[in-house]
């Protein structure tokens, strides 16, 4: 007998949560994107610093294995699917937000 009511507010409760869940979901994985886009070339200009403060400091030390070549058109792809990914999530947060807004609460 309580099948038919617990799905029913089942129901209810996914058509009120699923589109903030999904905007929030959006956002955070187009934010994981860039910044993961962003860790290699970081992290390659980091030991290019690190390797010019120890051949202007510490003539005898061994420098440091840089990472090569960066494929900065593949990087650049990776930041702008992460950008087109966030900011749908945020157009998703703004129209659920406008669309609380204009309902009445009871």
């Amino acid at each position: 007998m309580t099948t038919p009511s617990l799905l029913r507010a089942g129901w209810t409760h996914l058509k009120e949560y699923a589109p903030p869940v999904m905007a929030a979901a959006l956002m955070y994985g187009g934010i994981h994107q860039i910044l993961s886009a962003f860790q290699y070339p970081l992290s390659n200009y980091a030991v290019k610093l690190i390797n010019l403060i120890l051949r202007q400091a510490f003539r005898d030390v061994m420098p440091l294995a840089g990472f090569g070549a960066i494929p900065w058109l593949f990087y650049a792809k990776v930041v702008a699917e992460g950008v087109i990914i966030a900011v749908v999530g945020m157009f998703i947060g703004l129209w659920v937000q406008a669309r609380s807004q204009h309902r009445p609460t009871t």
